[in-house]
């Protein structure tokens, strides 16, 4: 129980890593403002929560909307008084090539990836500052550190993820900390129609020969918002079993 009496909101929070980290904040204590667009998995998230003990409240949103944003950080004061954890999660993205993704796909991936972030922040911070002390955690990617074949527009919403990061680490403490989470191939729904048995790329380059799964990233999560890291700010915490340390991963 290392987050009791914290408010944390999660985005993206519908399915995949950010049910992952709502579910597991909320057994660590913290209360638990979810965000996502898909109503009914947001819905199924909270639900899971409570019936674990836990206590969570749903938002609908659209993170690249600063409306959105602003009623998600009323949400959370609303229902919990304060704010004290922001995982910034959900993602969006189109595949392909810079020559082959449409202006709009490309504006969609950095809007959902990217802007998010920036209006998170924006609208985050000074509410965690009348609380006195904040944590904001960054879903970036090892997509941040390597490239991959068509993924353009991730890669480039990915990486800017990392220079977010660093800036409000730079700009907001000693009260703010900020750091960033870089999955690598975790077992969410994106897998679903992807062969993934042991003779799937990612799982035998990776030395532990394994996907991840979302509570590996929760773990993270988990560590980053308590006071165990309470000198750890700015950094990018890799957490895909090794697969980057691999030369032709």
């Amino acid at each position: 129980m290392k987050l009791v009496g914290k408010t944390s909101i999660v985005t993206g929070a519908a399915s995949g890593i950010g049910m992952g980290t709502a579910t597991r904040l909320a057994q660590e204590g913290a209360q638990v403002v979810a965000v996502d667009i898909n109503r009914t998995g947001l819905e199924h998230t909270v639900e899971l929560i409570r019936q674990k003990g836990g206590i969570a409240v749903d938002c609908v949103a659209d993170v690249a909307d600063e409306n959105d944003v602003q009623n998600m950080i009323q949400v959370a004061l609303e229902a919990y008084g304060q704010l004290d954890i922001l995982h910034n999660n959900a993602y969006w993205h189109a595949p392909g090539p810079i020559c082959d993704i449409t202006e709009s796909d490309w504006s969609r991936t950095l809007d959902v990836c990217l802007k998010a972030l920036y209006l998170g922040c924006k609208h985050a911070i000074p509410a965690m500052k009348k609380s006195g002390t904040g944590v904001i955690i960054n879903t970036a990617s090892i997509h941040s550190l390597v490239g991959f074949k068509n993924y353009a527009a991730y890669d480039a919403a990915k990486g800017g993820v990392i220079g977010i990061t660093r800036s409000v680490a730079v700009d907001y403490a000693p009260e703010i900390r900020s750091n960033a989470i870089l999955p690598g191939a975790i077992l969410t729904k994106t897998w679903d129609n992807i062969n993934i048995d042991e003779a799937n790329p990612y799982i035998t380059r990776c030395p532990m020969r394994r996907l991840g799964q979302p509570d590996d990233i929760a773990s993270a999560v988990v560590f980053l918002a308590s006071d165990e890291a309470s000198f750890i700010n700015g950094a990018s915490l890799v957490v895909d079993g090794g697969l980057t340390i691999v030369g032709d991963a």
